[in-house]
């Protein structure tokens, strides 16, 4: 335990000391706040506030928070091509009417409520305090039905009970030419194990017409401490942060991350060195015994462990594009691969000023997987299961950015990737008795290929669409298909500005082709239809009404086999900027 708060203490103090940079630039400070709508058909989410990027950049070039309370559509690409520099697509609406301080409420069916606040608790010219809070929770049951679960006599009303919080405070200190950051997050989600399974199933053979599932709770904890030069002091920029996260649940699981990353690069006349530097210090604690619904004694991937990442690279950039070419060093200590080296080589180049771009690449990835990322994706998996690291040592892609007539950008790509042990979720089994927790399977050597396409058309200042698709084809090795995975999937919206203080969005979501792993059985899931409309209004210059209706077709699609979405619901309230 010592050691582990030295290290903790070492690595903050390190990042402190770095903090004595100065010299001449913009000391501007900013906090740019993003407010989507983070549809979860399970809990409904109106909005988000990101009050400063977690281990990103931080802008630092307006006073004003900019605030946008509109859907923000999906990257195709999120985790295929990496960020270039140029960005065809609009950048998000601002709000008018927004300030320093913001509140926002609202309740739903499926006794739904939601309620976050932001503030910026101290603000200078060098000086930005701030604090977020956010509540989300939903009480009502969902019913699981006859019709899309074999094994029920009869529909089923099960609890869906959640409840998650978040609080987090934030500082920005601005330098001349440097910036010093740090926040603290704390967050508890408490939920049930709402989802079919055939203990259900038995309640509804014995006339039961209601079903609870038990509790399940998570404690997160965040401490981040960052310092970073604006842009190149002479020919240097540097960032270097240190980031410790702490996971906890009712089963006594616990796990510590502590996260290091330091970037330094060289600038010359038209390229540049850089190298980053990662580490991942996992310290462990499960439970030593293990109980009737989970194993903890033979758990997998459990050790306490170290992984560095080592990512050099030289980087050309010239009027026509840029050229990256690098490597990634990846190397585990106790745990994971022990060494392995992937190549890090893409760039683009310009066919046509601001209207057609080329880009491609071959590079490859090392993601460590822990119990906070994991649970993120899937809140449902088993305690017990602790998911290996992903190696991906190929992955390539090609693809072209284009502007037709300055109104419809559009962005396809190709993409074929090699996965040496990617996970896939499977319902568990308990002495044959399917639970509503998942497992994982791994294949051995897995190949994906995936491309998509991306169409924005601003018809108007007040009317715009965008449609996004994304195909998958998996080529797997042991298991026989890409479990809970979709083959296809597709995105689509329109906003209207009505007036000039009304206005719309429609959208509408797809994924289908996914299957699950019951028992040793394949069972085809239902496609997901999912279409919204959400409607703002200011009625004053400081205060904006809401109303959110999702899942208008009362579609009964899955997430993951045995969780059924809360069909058609909604849910309104008012939102104040002062």
């Amino acid at each position: 335990m010592k050691r582990f708060l030295y290290t903790v203490g070492a690595l903050m103090g390190g990042s402190l000391l770095a903090s004595a940079q100065t010299a001449q630039t913009d000391t501007t400070i900013s906090r740019d706040i993003e407010i989507v709508k983070e549809y979860n058909p399970v809990i409904k989410e109106a909005g988000k506030i990101n009050t400063m990027p977690e281990l990103k950049t931080i802008d630092t070039k307006k006073i004003t928070p900019s605030y946008s309370v509109w859907t923000s559509s999906f990257d195709p690409r999120a985790d295929v091509v990496p960020t270039l520099d140029y960005a065809l697509a609009k950048e998000p609406e601002s709000n008018p009417y927004a300030s320093d301080y913001f509140a926002k409420v609202g309740v739903g069916n499926y006794t739904s409520f939601l309620g976050e606040v932001y503030a910026p608790l101290y603000k200078t010219d060098k000086w930005l305090v701030d604090i977020y809070g956010k509540h989300n929770s939903t009480m009502s049951d969902i019913t699981l039905s006859d019709d899309l679960y074999s094994g029920l006599a009869k529909d089923v009303e099960s609890d869906a009970y959640a409840n998650d919080n978040r609080i987090r405070a934030s500082l920005l200190r601005s330098y001349r030419r440097s910036e010093l950051s740090a926040f603290s997050t704390f967050g508890y989600n408490k939920f049930r194990y709402y989802g079919y399974d055939s203990f259900v199933g038995q309640a509804s053979q014995n006339g039961a017409g209601s079903y609870d599932g038990y509790m399940q709770a998570f404690h997160n904890f965040d401490l981040n401490l960052r310092y970073k030069t604006k842009g190149y002091v002479e020919k240097w920029k540097y960032d270097l942060q240190a980031n410790y996260q702490r996971f906890s649940n009712r089963n006594d699981v616990v796990e510590n991350t502590i996260y290091t990353n330091f970037m330094g690069d060289y600038k010359m006349e038209s390229s540049s060195l850089s190298a980053v530097f990662e580490m991942y210090n996992i310290i462990m604690d499960v439970p030593s015994d293990s109980s009737y619904l989970y194993d903890f004694k033979n758990m997998d991937n459990a050790a306490s462990h170290t992984i560095l990442k080592i990512s050099p690279s030289y980087r050309f950039e010239s009027n026509r594009g840029v050229f990256h070419i690098g490597v990634k060093g990846v190397f585990g200590i106790g745990q994971g691969r022990p060494g392995t080296i992937i190549p890090d080589i893409y760039g683009n180049i310009k066919i046509l000023d601001d209207a057609l771009y080329l880009y491609a690449g071959i590079t490859g990835d090392y993601r460590v997987n822990n119990y906070r990322s994991l649970t993120a994706l899937n809140p449902y998996i088993a305690p017990d299961v602790r998911v290996e690291d992903t190696y991906v040592p190929i992955d390539f892609y090609l693809g072209a950015k284009a502007n037709v007539l300055k109104k419809v950008n559009l962005d396809a790509f190709v993409g074929y990737k090699v996965l040496n042990n990617p996970y896939f979720f499977v319902n568990k089994g308990i002495d044959s008795l399917y639970h509503h927790t998942f497992d994982v399977v791994y294949d051995k050597d897995a190949g994906l290929f995936n491309a998509g396409l991306t169409a924005i058309y601003n018809w108007t200042d007040k009317l715009g669409l965008t449609l996004q698709t994304k195909y998958y084809a998996w080529s797997l090795d042991k298991v026989d298909k890409a479990w809970q995975k979709p083959t296809f999937e597709l995105d689509f919206k329109t906003s209207y500005q009505i007036t000039d203080y009304l206005r719309t969005e429609l959208s509408y979501e797809f994924s289908g082709g996914r299957y699950a792993l019951v028992d040793g059985r394949s069972l085809s899931m239902d496609n997901i239809h999912d279409l919204s409309l959400g409607v703002n209004y200011s009625v004053l210059s400081f205060a904006n009404l809401f109303l959110n209706l999702n899942n208008i077709l009362a579609s009964e699609y899955q997430n993951w086999y045995g969780y059924t979405a809360q069909r058609f619901n909604l849910m309104g309230g008012i939102s104040l900027h002062f």
